[in-house]
């Protein structure tokens, strides 16, 4: 038989059934709340960075791109079309001046020096006999000169006798004639014999030089061969370490291929590039910032290459700092051409979000709130942006990507705990 319920019972089932709708219905707001204030357009401050304006020196520079490299480095180059031999060092390794790094093959090459050097021989033999013939020629005709200049004095003696004689009457006039006529004669003999003499000097002179300007090119020929074979060997020209070898044995390289590269890995010079838009304020001399893992040095630009290739310029920059420890062969830094100060300017920490001079749409904090304002900027340094209209001294203003924000004008400004 069913019992009947108390009532006090039934209350307090209802009461209680009462309260949980009510605690459900509670969390159901709160919840609702939450979310409608999280899906609310807002930025946390632990999510962006800021800068606030202020007044000071910029130093306006022209942002480049450059790569550390060896500031002695040097290319060994085949001399010759050869093949590789022998590879006695590796890449890495730490040479000394002097010392051999790889042999070539050097038979071809002997054997052209050899002949070049034969011939270098035979052409001295010639030019030696040149010289021996020419002399005894010349000492014959100065030998005939001097019998002619005799005999041309004892036929003026005779001219002379014959006409003491006919003076005398002793003598006749067809004789004085002939001895008159024979002096004459000789006289012309002696005077071709001169010119014959001169001539020859002048023709001995010239052979003489003909053969020793044959003699001098071979022997140049010789020299410029034995320095070929010379560098064939190929060694290290300086104290330094060799960054880069060919080892494949047995390859075939060209003439003027490269065989092997030498650095001085103590000290450090950066090679840049920028846009040709800007070469007119790249010069040799300008001061320059390099940034490397957050450290800044300092440096000027040495050589600015005059041709211009995908317009692009491209440059050196000699650093102060040239055996500082953040300094890696191929270790690619932001460079900062530095070409004008301006001091006491409106300006504004320089990040992202600058490209250039011109219209910006920056994102200004107030209290909670972050407004969207039109700002005028100018140039800039490596450091700071110059503010030419839009922005106070003191205001904060958020620098990162805001791209997603772009419709919108005000944001709310979360603060995070």
């Amino acid at each position: 038989m069913d019992r009947k319920i108390d009532p006090k019972i039934i209350r307090k089932r209802r009461v209680k059934l009462a309260a949980g709708f009510l605690l459900a219905a509670a969390i159901a707001v709160i919840a609702f709340v939450s979310l409608a204030r999280l899906l609310q357009e807002g930025i946390s401050d632990s999510d962006i960075y800021t800068s606030t304006v202020d007044r000071g020196a910029i130093v306006i520079s022209i942002p480049a791109t450059g790569k550390v490299v060896p500031l002695s480095e040097e290319v060994i180059i085949s001399p010759v079309s050869t093949k590789i031999m022998e590879v006695y060092k590796k890449a890495g390794d730490t040479v000394q001046e002097g010392d051999t790094i790889l042999r070539l093959d050097l038979a071809t090459i002997l054997a052209e020096n050899e002949k070049q050097e034969n011939e270098l021989k035979m052409k001295r033999y010639r030019l030696e006999q040149e010289k021996i013939t020419a002399q005894s020629t010349l000492a014959d005709l100065e030998m005939q000169i001097k019998i002619d200049e005799m005999q041309i004095k004892r036929m003026e003696v005779l001219l002379k006798n014959e006409r003491f004689l006919d003076s005398i009457g002793a003598g006749t006039s067809d004789k004085i004639r002939q001895a008159e006529l024979d002096f004459a004669v000789e006289q012309l003999r002696l005077e071709q014999l001169k010119r014959k003499y001169e001539n020859h000097l002048l023709i001995t002179a010239s052979n003489n030089k003909v053969l020793e300007l044959d003699y001098s090119i071979a022997l140049k020929n010789v020299v410029l061969k034995n320095k070929t074979m010379t560098e064939a060997r190929v060694r290290s020209p300086r104290s330094a370490t060799l960054t880069w070898v060919n080892d494949q044995v047995g390859a075939k390289v060209l003439e003027g291929a490269q065989l092997a590269i030498v650095s001085d890995l103590s000290r450090y010079k950066v090679e840049a590039e920028m846009s040709e838009s800007y070469g007119n304020k790249v010069n040799p001399g300008s001061d320059v910032v390099v940034k490397i893992a957050g450290k800044e040095l300092r440096g000027k630009v040495g050589n600015v290459v005059p041709s211009v290739k995908n317009g692009v310029i491209t440059f050196t920059i000699l650093l102060e700092e040239n055996r500082n420890v953040l300094l890696r062969s191929g270790l690619k830094v932001d460079v900062h051409v530095i070409h004008a100060t301006r001091d006491n300017a409106l300006r504004l920490a320089n990040r992202s979000y600058y490209t250039g001079a011109g219209e910006y749409d920056l994102w200004v904090v107030a209290g909670d709130e972050a407004v969207k304002r039109a700002v005028r900027l100018g140039e800039s340094g490596y450091d700071h942006v110059e503010v030419k209209e839009g922005l106070a001294e003191g205001e904060r203003v958020i620098t990162s990507d805001m791209n997603r924000f772009a419709e919108k004008e005000k944001l709310r400004f979360r603060r995070s705990r």
